[in-house]
């Protein structure tokens, strides 16, 4: 069973490493900002202290947000290795 992306945006190069870069920075920052929003708006978590419990649920969150994006950018960009990428790839998802 070969693995291909569906877009073949591998980073083989440094144009592409920074646009794929830039792609998921921003949906990790993105899903963060409005996790930290809701927090602050809704009613049951509202009466919470602020710094340690919140911060908490944000990195916490923000580490969960940031694995499901990076699986979610290698299915489709084919992100990881590509500046490393060997001549005969791996045929597989994960190495």
């Amino acid at each position: 069973m070969s693995f291909s992306p569906l877009i073949n945006l591998q980073p083989t190069t440094i144009k592409k490493a920074f646009l794929l870069n830039a792609i998921l920075t921003a949906i990790i920052t993105g899903f963060t900002i409005e996790l930290r929003r809701i927090l602050d708006e809704i009613k049951y978590s509202k009466d919470l202290p602020d710094r340690p419990h919140k911060l908490f649920i944000t990195i916490i969150a923000s580490i969960l947000i940031g694995l499901i994006a990076y699986i979610g950018c290698r299915y489709v960009f084919g992100l990881g290795a590509g500046m490393l990428s060997l001549k005969n790839p791996p045929r597989y998802f994960f190495y």
